[in-house]
């Protein structure tokens, strides 16, 4: 894997989209009122840990490099907020306005934290802080990219008690294999949760798993062309080819604002190149200065089962 320096490479791609996850924009609660739930867990890890590993100082920084690039399209697969209160959905709609501000066009889906409690999802916080950038009111939708390209943006997100589980519904697979049958050519699908249990990027606990995963899989693996699934919620890039199918390839993008010890960078997104080819991943990293990586698909570890029982 090499790493390239963008403003060297004579013929970028013209169809490119950009996709951002779990930018996780932060406030400390001090109002024990509000900490009277779930969001209890969440301000606690947010004032111990995540305040350190998620620079969302950086998001000026950031926002000057996405703008370099000239791409108009960029995709952001939730987790906008960490405990989903206002003053964090009021950070994430200035970060959105900012990417308009700039002559691009946001699409966004709603992740696990911006539903982080029951209270958030009923005042629907989410939809009025970030409404207008939703692909429609109801998923699974379809809506294409300024050249025309479909995305289908599918849903993966409820409210738990303590856990950090996502679901998708068996009416939602049927109207996803719905959207399917009618497209043609290769095709993104975008949702919030990574639908493997393991790769090489990451390992998910069964707290942190889809309920019906398997089910959402089998119906991607059906579709007759090439299939892009991208998605966030791990915090870690990870770019595999299906277990069971080679048409299907799945993409998990690494937290946008994630500082990563190990490997030295301090944010990173994705860029995806489409056409009727298929798909390009190249891979966006800040350390001392940003290096850029096309990425080449592994080979998908064993899965473990996951349960296909539907809500």
């Amino acid at each position: 894997m090499t790493a390239l320096a963008l403003q060297t490479d004579p013929k970028p791609p013209a169809a490119r989209l950009l996709h951002l996850s779990d930018l996780h924009f932060w406030r400390v609660i001090l109002n024990p009122l509000h900490l009277l739930n779930k969001r209890f867990i969440g301000n606690a890890n947010v004032a111990l840990h995540r305040r350190r590993e998620l620079l969302t100082q950086q998001a000026p920084a950031v926002l000057d490099y996405i703008a370099s690039l000239g791409v108009r399209d960029v995709v952001l697969t939730g987790d906008f907020t960490s405990t989903a209160v206002a003053p964090e959905f009021e950070l994430a709609r200035e970060f959105l306005c900012d990417l308009v501000r700039r002559g691009m066009a946001p699409v966004v889906i709603p992740g696990n934290h911006d539903v982080y409690t029951f209270e958030s999802v009923r005042h629907r916080r989410f939809e009025k802080f970030l409404g207008e950038w939703l692909p429609a009111k109801q998923l699974p939708a379809t809506r294409p990219l300024a050249g025309g390209f479909p995305v289908v943006y599918v849903p993966t997100v409820c409210p738990n008690l303590l856990s950090s589980m996502g679901r998708i519904r068996s009416a939602e697979i049927e109207a996803l294999c719905a959207k399917l049958a009618a497209a043609s050519g290769p095709l993104l699908v975008a949702g919030h949760y990574p639908l493997l249990n393991q790769t090489y990027g990451y390992v998910l606990k069964p707290g942190r798993r889809l309920r019906g995963a398997e089910a959402l899989a089998a119906a991607l693996r059906d579709y007759r062309n090439p299939l892009l699934y991208f998605s966030g919620h791990v915090h870690r890039f990870s770019f595999v080819c299906d277990p069971i199918s080679p048409r299907l390839s799945h993409l998990t993008t690494g937290a946008l604002f994630r500082r990563d010890h190990s490997a030295g960078h301090t944010a990173e997104f994705s860029e995806i190149c489409y056409g009727r080819a298929g798909f390009e991943v190249l891979r966006h990293r800040l350390a001392s200065a940003w290096n850029v990586s096309e990425e080449t698909p592994r080979p998908a570890v064993a899965q473990k089962s996951i349960p296909t029982k539907l809500p």
